[in-house]
């Protein structure tokens, strides 16, 4: 018969291989799935930031004499001061690529922006995600 003491706290000794066998097991399974949940969640904090720089780029857009080139200057700065590096910002007057200059009062202009999963990723395995992230925000010209 065993006798339970305060130090085994009622655990079998034969158990405890079993025990150390099952956390080999199992612990790197529960460590990919929380990285995957982190990637995850940065995956969508980073869409968040690019519809924000996004959405000031449009604030920006809309108001007139602005060319495509400084909304894509605002959206760059917005995301450099976020730490997200590696965008690609691109400038639509109502559906179509063109200078924002042009655009007259009623027009919509929509500012997309896009960064490779690569550079934000936190996983350490490149290969591992590819593609890309997209933030989108369109305004009227005032």
């Amino acid at each position: 018969m065993l006798v339970s003491s305060p130090r085994n706290s009622g655990r079998r000794p034969d158990r405890l291989a079993g025990v150390c066998v099952e956390l080999a097991v199992l612990s790197p399974i529960v460590f990919l799935i929380i990285l995957g949940i982190l990637e995850i969640g940065r995956g969508m904090m980073v869409i968040h930031l690019l519809n924000n720089a996004a959405q000031a780029g449009c604030r920006a857009g809309i108001l007139e004499g602005q060319s495509s080139a400084s909304i894509k200057t605002v959206v760059v700065n917005t995301l450099t001061a976020t730490g997200v590096s590696g965008e690609t910002a691109t400038v639509q007057v109502n559906e179509a690529n063109g200078d924002a200059a042009a655009a007259v009062t009623g027009d919509e202009i929509t500012v997309i922006v896009r960064v490779p999963v690569r550079s934000i990723s936190w996983i350490p395995i490149p290969r591992l995600l590819s593609g890309s992230l997209q933030g989108q925000y369109t305004m009227r010209r005032e």
